[in-house]
């Protein structure tokens, strides 16, 4: 996307700072997106200070060109491993409130300010749940897709799930699921490794180990089983793939819809490969999906709590892309 400072003056710098990668969005006045971009500079393989210069130096042209925009910052940016640690807030958090807590720094010439993460306590979990990321894409939903009744249930798959209860704009609550850190870790270095491969999407393979996940509980034993089906031949490599994925991902989402009592609508925020798993495995279970996007609703909110910060002068609006 191309930008003209001279008829379009920046307002702020956004950044969806993660575990592997940043994003940078461009900001105009009234949150006209002017530009994007994004890099592999994450939290995980830069932390601390040499994360914050490595950033720095990828951002150069910006910082330079406008020496006082401000900087809003979300994601790992926050974490112990990150730039600054910023406290969680715990639920029910009223997404409005966001910016009220920002934590800020002046740094790189200008104001920073970074978005804490979320914790929720159910007593039943018996450790507090946390997360950080998502709260950025919640608060810009409304305004990214402002057509979107929203769900009662939004779930952004990926190394580890995060589901989310919504309500009249608060965040009620959020169950985090290592199901796609589990099934990477038994792809590359269980003893099913070998047995496994990809292939185009086998969807009657992946529902049937849905179906397994919901009639049978004995999950370890049932990972077994992917072994023993593989040994005897009785699926092919890539079906056996799908089998597994889908036995995973059934597991995950009985035990959070038996959570969740009656929900029928979800929002999917993902890679559409993965999306795709979810909707077809949501679907089966009478569940209607909506897929949405995470970078526009990522760039929605970061406006969105800068206004409430107070490091804009305008009022929330929909972000939209300058062409």
């Amino acid at each position: 996307m191309s930008h003209n400072s001279t008829t379009c003056q920046p307002a702020l710098i956004g950044l969806d700072w993660g575990s592997t990668q940043v994003r940078a969005f461009l900001y105009g006045q009234h949150g006209r997106l002017l530009d994007s971009m994004q890099a592999p500079l994450g939290v995980s393989h830069h932390p601390g200070a040499a994360g914050v210069a490595a950033v720095e130096a990828w951002l150069a042209a910006w910082l330079q060109t406008w020496r006082h925009v401000p900087v809003l910052a979300c994601g790992m940016v926050g974490s112990q491993q990150g730039w600054q640690l910023a406290p969680y807030l715990p639920t029910p958090l009223p997404l409005a409130t966001l910016g009220r807590h920002v934590i800020r720094l002046e740094a790189w010439g200008r104001t920073v300010a970074i978005v804490p993460g979320v914790c929720h306590d159910n007593a039943g979990d018996g450790f507090r749940d946390v997360m950080r990321g998502e709260e950025t894409q919640l608060a810009g939903l409304a305004a990214a897709y402002p057509e979107l009744v929203s769900p009662e249930l939004i779930l952004t798959p990926g190394t580890h799930n995060k589901w989310l209860q919504l309500h009249d704009g608060q965040l009620l609550s959020l169950s985090t699921c290592m199901t796609g850190e589990l099934y990477a870790l038994l792809r590359e270095y269980s003893l099913l490794a070998p047995l496994l491969a990809d292939g185009p999407f086998d969807s009657a393979q992946f529902l049937a180990g849905v179906d397994c996940a919901r009639d049978k509980h004995d999950w370890l034993h049932q990972l077994f089983g992917v072994r023993a089906r593989g040994v005897q031949r009785q699926l092919g490599a890539a079906a056996l793939n799908d089998w597994l994925s889908g036995l995973l991902i059934g597991y995950e989402i009985h035990a959070v819809l038996a959570a969740s009592h009656g929900v029928q609508r979800c929002g999917l925020i993902g890679a559409p490969a993965l999306v795709k798993r979810y909707a077809t495995a949501l679907k089966q279970l009478g569940i209607v999906t909506v897929s949405l996007d995470g970078d526009r609703a990522a760039s929605a909110g970061l406006w969105r709590i800068a206004c409430q910060a107070g490091l804009c002068r305008q009022t929330a609006a929909n972000p939209v892309v300058e062409s």
